[in-house]
């Protein structure tokens, strides 16, 4: 991330696994991605123990990221959709013409891309590993964010409400937490299961089946989350202030990592 602080030996270190990166390519399994905002903008790539092996510094803000197949990552801020190498090198830069849309979130399944977007039109885009636009489907409502499941199906959350979409448009599943006041913040499917973070007047995390979306379990939590992503052990991460946090399924947290500055805010996360 920032060279600011006098660490000379991180970021020695830091240097030289971003060359090994940039020369082998990261395996997004043993992974994950953060975005950050604040102080500083860009994403962080991390271990599963919350190690940085490398950062990208990005000349915007970063709304939403997924992680590609061809070792690279799409990020969303206001009417853009960027594609980025691991190794920071932007790939191209998709600028949609209305400048009243805000792409709020991004996912990424096999050779398609989905984006969700707000403001002067509501909705979300179908679109190529080139960006190119191949179908839209708009909606009545905002879209806080989006997931790509595993059966040609889509996830969405907003205000109270989680969605289930086609991806060809087809609603096929709405579920409406009795709670007005719970605000479903982020989404990711993994392992057969969805996980949807939570603000709001309630705060937390929330597993729920792909297909009926009932609810699992839920582990509450006392802050404001950013973003989840599910871990490689019935474990998940989520991001909050300048804060990442590794959770067990059972509600324990296991590792914890805070930024030196305070001023930076993790968001989105991706693996």
């Amino acid at each position: 991330m920032d060279k600011k602080f006098n660490f000379t030996r991180l970021f020695t270190v830091t240097a030289l696994l971003a060359l090994f990166l940039s020369i082998t390519g990261i395996a997004h399994a043993n992974n994950f991605f953060a975005a950050y905002n604040g102080v500083q903008q860009g994403v962080t790539v991390r271990t599963l123990h919350l190690q940085q092996l490398s950062f990208i510094q990005t000349p915007h803000p970063v709304n939403g990221i997924a992680a590609g197949p061809n070792n690279d990552l799409y990020m969303v801020c206001k009417n853009h959709i960027y594609n980025y190498s691991v190794n920071g090198a932007l790939i191209r830069d998709m600028n949609f013409p209305d400048a009243g849309v805000n792409y709020t979130d991004i996912t990424v399944r096999g050779e398609r891309v989905y984006a969700s977007y707000t403001g002067s039109q509501k909705g979300f885009t179908v679109r190529d590993l080139a960006l190119n636009q191949l179908a839209f489907f708009p909606v009545n409502f905002s879209i806080n964010s989006i997931a790509a499941g595993t059966n040609n199906d889509l996830y969405l959350a907003s205000a109270n409400k989680l969605y289930r979409y086609g991806t060809n448009g087809t609603l096929l599943k709405v579920m409406t937490f009795p709670d007005a006041g719970v605000i479903y913040t982020d989404v990711a499917v993994t392992c057969g299961k969805l996980l949807a973070s939570y603000s709001g007047s309630q705060r937390g995390v929330t597993v729920r089946d792909l297909v009926t979306l009932n609810q699992y379990l839920y582990i509450p939590l006392q802050f404001e989350i950013g973003g989840v992503v599910a871990g490689s052990d019935n474990d998940f991460y989520v991001s909050t202030n300048n804060h990442l946090y590794n959770y067990s399924l059972t509600g324990v947290q296991t590792q914890g990592f805070t930024w030196p500055q305070k001023d930076l805010v993790y968001g989105d996360l991706t693996r």
